[in-house]
């Protein structure tokens, strides 16, 4: 009573100190049992009073969703890790595998291959990328997707096609089946 404050309270710590001990994995190591009972038992009514961290409103999902096993962080970072190498060391294949749709064939294709790249490290990052968007290729290569004199229709369909270029580029890094 003296450390839970109420009867209710007080009956609840027991019982919950009762099943703590009764689930000891190795009962033989416990010394003096009377003494682990109640240090288990003063544990169990002072964890009521232990402060509390807040979790702000808006990162409630965050603070909802269990962390994911080390077993399997460490799995990801070494999937990630090697897409990203492979990325970096099929560089000229993969350069030479996009389709050279621009007067500046090279301008093209290395902007392709920095977009994927771009696209692929946030997604390792758990980020959402707009490296790919109508803005950035703009802004990028303004020559080609954002060409004074050029009807909306034609830029719409170059930048489709260097967006299918970008899927194609990542799907030769990544595989479906490491996806899944």
């Amino acid at each position: 009573m003296k450390w839970a404050g109420h009867p209710d309270l007080a009956e609840d710590d027991l019982q919950t100190a009762y099943c703590q001990v009764a689930a000891q994995s190795k009962p033989e190591r416990i010394v003096n049992r009377r003494t682990y009972f109640l240090r288990v038992l003063k544990n169990e009514a002072l964890k009521r009073y232990a402060p509390r961290t807040e979790v702000p409103l808006d990162d409630l999902d965050t603070a909802l969703t269990p962390a994911p096993p080390v077993d399997e962080k460490v799995c990801n970072s070494l999937r990630d890790q090697s897409w990203l190498e492979r990325l970096a060391g099929q560089r000229d294949r993969l350069l030479a595998a996009i389709p050279a749709r621009s007067g500046d064939p090279d301008r093209y294709q290395g902007l392709v291959y920095e977009t994927a790249g771009q696209v692929l490290r946030d997604g390792v990052n758990g980020e959402p990328s707009d490296a790919d968007s109508n803005d950035a290729f703009g802004a990028a290569f303004p020559e080609y997707f954002a060409q004074p004199r050029a009807s909306a229709n034609l830029l719409h369909q170059r930048l489709r096609r260097a967006r299918e270029d970008v899927r194609a580029l990542l799907q030769a890094v990544v595989s479906h089946d490491e996806l899944i």
